[in-house]
């Protein structure tokens, strides 16, 4: 299974700066066909929904909010697992 995590750091934004900021990054997923699973202030988790395809919609997503300044300037969080495999985004992808 395929799944991103994201958490973003609440701390400096306002209530209606973090909805935009989810509401942009929900638009980019469901842009790909993603479905989110879990919807909480400052945080959202990504689910695969079992196609084969789902592994370079997931790369796409990420390609979309890595290219958004609004989005990665407050992630606190944003993991991608492969599988058991899990993989910090911020510092292996996101940030370089």
């Amino acid at each position: 299974m395929y799944k991103v995590e994201i958490q973003f750091d609440t701390k400096n934004l306002t209530p209606t700066d973090m909805e935009r900021i989810c509401e942009e990054t929900d638009q980019i997923f469901e842009k790909e066909d993603l479905s989110c699973a879990n919807r909480q202030p400052g945080k959202r988790v990504y689910l695969d929904r079992g196609r084969k395809q789902d592994y370079g919609r997931f790369w796409a997503a990420l390609f979309a909010v890595k290219s958004s300044r609004r989005i990665t300037d407050h992630l606190q969080e944003c993991f991608w697992y492969n599988g058991n495999e899990k993989e910090n985004l911020i510092t292996d992808f996101i940030r370089n």
